[in-house]
């Protein structure tokens, strides 16, 4: 089990950093254009690869923790609450992955199928955006329970989104050309969930070399700002 989360963990790092970068491409460049047809495809391929490798590291950390970080588990001197804390940031970070693989996945099939929406009702789709909202739940649980800022924002922010989704999945009739609006917001999402990703783990510890400890909330909730003022001003452009 450690080796497999070790190389899930080295494949999700790898594919993330390069992830991070191609999510700006079809960001910046015209939309319908060869440039951004394939950075846009590239990037799914990548988000769908990361977000996957994301949720098998994390449902191994909950299955059996100590077996994942033996040597931190060892050197723990309250080791029920180790155990406990990796369970929560497990259950964290699983949530932003399933927000980032539904995030594309829907915004890949309203492009895909434009008006149509058949395919956001079928099964696979309704997985997703169960697991979302279900782990939502959850970390939003652990946030009021335990105080925590963090999750409780952040599982706020996955639930909202997982309702819109399955708002404009299941309505019976949407604007004309609002699956551009759809595709976008999708898209756009799937990159907050990534850099909010990195921000809490990756990033943390240069975070806190450069801003120091008490600034990490405000690194974590950045990528949110910024790609919230980014939709807005995208979805009046494009409507």
């Amino acid at each position: 089990m450690q080796y497999l989360h070790q190389f899930s963990l080295v494949i999700h790092i790898i594919v993330g950093s390069c992830a991070l970068i191609l999510f700006w491409i079809p960001v910046l460049a015209k939309k319908g254009t060869k440039r951004h047809n394939q950075a846009g495809r590239a990037y799914t391929f990548s988000m769908q690869l990361v977000a996957l490798s994301g949720i098998l590291c994390c449902f191994l950390v909950l299955l059996d923790p100590i077996a994942i970080y033996q040597t931190s588990y060892s050197q723990a001197q309250n080791k029920a609450l180790f155990i406990e804390t990796a369970r929560e940031r497990a259950s964290f970070l699983l949530m932003l992955s399933f927000l980032a693989l539904t995030s594309v996945m829907h915004g890949t099939r309203v492009l895909q199928y434009k008006a149509s929406r058949q395919s956001l009702t079928r099964l696979d789709m309704i997985a997703n955006y169960t697991a979302l909202c279900s782990s939502a739940l959850y970390v939003g649980y652990l946030g009021s329970r335990d105080g925590h800022v963090l999750y409780t924002v952040f599982s706020v922010i996955s639930l909202v989104i997982a309702i819109r989704m399955i708002r404009y999945s299941f309505a019976q009739t949407v604007k004309p050309g609002q699956w551009l609006v759809e595709h976008l917001s999708a898209m756009i999402g799937s990159g907050i969930a990534a850099y909010t990703a990195f921000s809490a783990v990756g990033g943390r510890y240069l975070l806190a070399e450069l801003l120091g400890e008490q600034a990490i909330l405000m690194a974590w909730l950045t990528p949110t700002i910024i790609g919230t003022i980014g939709l807005v001003i995208t979805k009046r452009r494009y409507r």
